[in-house]
């Protein structure tokens, strides 16, 4: 599974249609006094301090979403599908929520389920190409963190203008990141096709009940006022940090860049890699297994090697600590495990290794997870405030093991892909490794210069040898690699 741009989705010719939630009666917005998640404040201030600044939501005037494509191999009914996503929205209140800007402060709204209709507007026959510019200014232009609906969804149907197919069709949906994180992503492309064939069969589908965003932003606000500059979490991050800013991606470090939203900034580059088979990936696991390490784990020790043996020559073993953000969710009350919103907190990762040793390895990793254990809970936002501290992560890992997400064995038939906007920044190296049914897979996005490209390339390579030497149970790991792997199977969208 690939976790790239809308552009490295093929998509058919065929009928565009746009599907917009919307309220037929403004009245039915009522104040809603629970307050916002410091996650969900952050990233509103971040993009109020963008759109003054740049007076945009973004360096080109884009929005920045998250959001999935998959198909449908039902015949396209535009009546059940405007059902289906009317319940889906009314399912998620975080969906049918937005914040508003009066100066410096922000107040929240809300409507009720039954206020919400979702309205169609047919685009017409557009070639693929057209249909994937179309659909990038709808998405781009359509979302924003401060103009409710906060997702947006659109159809391709009719696929084919030569041999048209009326027996399946694509939903392509985007949300802003203030309502939705990965897993809310994932989530949703079961339950919209779930609530498509009850409304074409009237068959259960099966959807339990689920909680609500806005009750966890309670908790979550509540556990942020806890948090005083004695307390652990906030030790651990002045540790972590120290008198600098947040570590760069190890080839990047000494490279001078232009923060997230400079308008500036320049779009960053992409990469999107299989890294081991489901055969190679479980024995992967049981390495980590056998050393007490999770495959989180393992995943940080992946990292720590691979930053250790990467380079262009023979002397490229160095000592050294391997420091990251890792994200990890706060999905830790059984009602939150299904509900849509952003569910995530972040640890701060050193992983120092003296040798390629590959069990020593695993097992200071997993030591190192386990000294930051929790720490996701404390949110970051006020942690940051306590410690004066401005800057953003630089150098992102995070691991996600998608094979237990509800309808994950539907995904591969239903030609499923998580999608991202474009991003501008001159500093930011985040890795995403997914392990799904088809084994693990790295998608990568990075400053797109020349140096970053090369060094990312030459990291992504290095993380798959050093999978497979743990996997084939190799007792140390060295070695230069090439800056191309060996073999054919790297899937790459590189944009300047």
């Amino acid at each position: 599974m690939h976790f790239t741009e809308l552009a490295d989705y093929p998509l058919p010719d065929g009928m565009v249609t746009e599907w917009t939630p919307s309220v037929s009666n403004t009245a039915a917005w009522r104040p809603d006094a629970r307050p916002l998640a410091f996650t969900h404040e952050a990233h509103l201030r971040h993009s109020l301090r963008r759109t003054r600044s740049l007076d945009t939501t973004g360096p080109a005037g884009d929005a920045e979403w998250i959001g999935a494509v998959l198909e449908i191999d039902r015949t396209y009914d535009p009546e059940a599908l405007r059902r289906t996503l009317q319940r889906w929205i009314a399912r998620h209140e975080a969906l049918r929520t937005t914040v508003d800007a009066v100066g410096d402060s922000l107040a929240r709204r809300t409507i009720e389920e039954s206020a919400v209709t979702v309205t169609d507007r047919v685009v017409g026959l557009r070639s693929g190409a057209d249909a994937h510019d179309h659909l990038l200014s709808y998405l781009g232009r359509g979302l924003s963190p401060f103009r409710w609906p906060h997702v947006l969804i659109a159809t391709v149907s009719e696929t084919g203008f030569l041999h048209v197919d009326h027996g399946r069709f694509l939903v392509v949906f985007g949300a802003d990141h203030s309502v939705m994180d990965a897993y809310s992503m994932l989530l949703s492309v079961g339950e919209i096709r779930r609530l498509y064939d009850h409304e074409l069969d009237a068959r259960d589908h099966d959807l339990p009940g689920i909680g609500s965003h806005l009750d966890y932003s309670v908790h979550d606000r509540r556990t942020g006022d806890d948090v005083t500059a004695d307390s652990e979490a906030v030790a651990l991050w002045d540790r972590f940090l120290g008198d600098g800013p947040f570590p760069a991606f190890p080839s990047l470090a000494a490279e001078a860049g232009v923060a997230a939203g400079s308008p500036d900034a320049t779009r960053q580059g992409a990469l999107s890699v299989s890294i081991a088979s489901p055969e190679t990936t479980a024995e992967f696991a049981a390495r980590c297994r056998c050393n007490d390490a999770s495959l989180t784990a393992g995943i940080a020790a992946v990292v720590a090697l691979a930053q250790r043996t990467t380079g262009p020559g023979p002397d490229t073993d160095t000592a050294g600590p391997c420091r990251f953000v890792m994200p990890m969710h706060t999905r830790h009350a059984p009602e939150f495990a299904r509900a849509v919103g952003w569910f995530v907190g972040v640890v701060p990762v050193t992983v120092e290794l003296d040798s390629g040793h590959a069990d020593t390895a695993l097992v200071t990793a997993a030591d190192g997870l386990r000294a930051v254990a929790g720490a996701e809970s404390r949110p970051w936002s006020a942690i940051a405030a306590l410690l004066g501290v401005v800057d953003v992560p630089r150098f992102v890992v995070s691991y996600l093991d998608l094979r237990h997400v509800p309808d994950a064995a539907s995904w591969r038939a239903w030609r499923v892909q998580p999608l991202r906007s474009a991003t501008y920044s001159d500093t930011e190296v985040y890795l995403w490794f997914l392990r799904t049914r088809e084994g693990l897979f790295l998608s990568a996005r990075f400053p797109g210069t020349d140096a970053a490209t090369t060094a990312v390339h030459r990291f992504v390579a290095r993380c798959r040898a050093v999978v497979d030497a743990l996997a084939a149970g190799a007792e140390t790991v060295t070695g230069p690699i090439p800056v191309q792997p060996a073999n054919g199977t790297v899937r790459q969208e590189v944009r300047a």
